[in-house]
């Protein structure tokens, strides 16, 4: 089976079963092939919005044998708004292009979602709770010593209140050592936009507060 890192490792079981998958942005396709080798969905969907990537992923997925990828030039969903696919993953980008591409995809983003963004986290489970997205659960992993966290969401019709707390740790919150350094980063970030917000004056509660939650969480999980 190909191998994966840490991130793909999480994103790969955040996967879980199904008949077809959409990736957007398959750089290299390697999530596809793993998931098809391990026979975990039937047929995949392969898209990258320039034309390079997309090659690699062809090439690689012939590489492995794979032959039930449909492979698509396409801008976020809009080359595959006629396919059929039970799930979609957009992984590896920032926060606000995941949430733009999700909105541009209109119906076609209702299926089960698997999101890994680079950046932007608070403002991606914002727009999935302002938007009648449910997030269902939020994994995390650590490569090279940097965390990541892979939102799994569906789409619900109703959109959900949250606390600030919420925007920066998610409403799940599992007890697990990379948890852990998620928070530590958080906290540090944290800490750098209070001092700023004491220096001008700006509202320090709802800073102060997610310091103490990531503190909390720290200090529990071993």
């Amino acid at each position: 089976m190909i191998s994966l890192d840490a991130r793909l490792k999480c994103i790969y079981d955040a996967v879980g079963y199904c008949d077809c998958i959409a990736d957007i942005g398959s750089d290299h396709a390697r999530l596809l092939i793993a998931l098809m080798q391990s026979k975990r969905i039937k047929r995949a969907i392969a898209c990258d919005i320039n034309e390079g990537p997309l090659e690699r992923s062809r090439k690689n997925a012939a590489a492995h044998n794979i032959t039930e990828i449909e492979f698509y030039l396409s801008d976020g969903f809009d080359s595959i708004l006629h396919c059929s696919f039970d799930k979609a993953s957009i992984c590896g980008m920032g926060g606000i292009l995941i949430s733009e591409i999700i909105r541009r995809g209109g119906e076609k983003a209702h299926c089960g979602l698997i999101l890994q963004p680079m950046t932007a986290h608070s403002e991606l489970r914002a727009f999935l709770w302002n938007n009648g997205y449910s997030i269902s659960c939020e994994s995390f992993a650590v490569e090279s010593g940097k965390p990541y966290v892979v939102i799994s969401a569906h789409y619900s019709g109703i959109k959900e209140s949250y606390r600030y707390s919420d925007l920066y740790l998610g409403k799940i919150r599992p007890e697990t050592p990379e948890f852990k350094a998620y928070c530590k980063k958080v906290s540090a970030q944290a800490r750098m936009r209070l001092k700023g917000a004491m220096l001008t004056g700006g509202m320090t509660k709802n800073l102060s507060e997610l310091i103490e939650q990531c503190r909390y969480y720290t200090d529990i999980i071993i």
